[in-house]
């Protein structure tokens, strides 16, 4: 069985979501889930404040992505917008990682459900991006 990898779409917050740059990120978007299970990093660096247009967004990018069987990962949040969205109630749908590097990494660590069954004679190799 060959396994095929599948992009990693990075996308990059302004400072604030508003009306006039809400359209383009939508399409971005819209444009990342014309793949087969997008996978998506929100580099949220520039991001000055967290605010409902912001939460409004992420989660509306979340639904979008998750109709298409995708999952979005939120990189680089700065503390006090960490702490908004756990206020909110929101930070339990997102992975966060530290950097982008990190959260495309988190895409690529095999999962626990594609794990050789207990039965099955375990290969032994040592996957580099999982030793510690």
């Amino acid at each position: 069985m060959i396994l095929r990898e599948r992009a990693i779409n990075i996308m990059k917050l302004p400072t604030s979501v508003s009306a006039a740059n809400l359209n383009g990120l939508v399409e971005l978007v819209e444009s990342f889930v014309q793949r087969r299970h997008p996978r998506i990093v929100v580099d949220c660096s520039a991001l000055e404040s967290v605010g409902k247009s912001e939460i409004a967004f992420l989660l509306c990018c979340l639904g979008e992505v998750m109709k298409h069987n995708g999952d979005v990962r939120l990189a680089m949040l700065k503390p006090h917008a960490s702490v908004v969205l756990q206020r909110v109630g929101v930070s339990r749908l997102f992975e966060t990682y530290d950097s982008v590097k990190s959260a495309v990494e988190s895409y690529r660590v095999r999962p626990a459900s594609m794990a050789p069954l207990q039965n099955a004679p375990a290969a032994a190799v040592q996957h580099p991006e999982i030793a510690a």
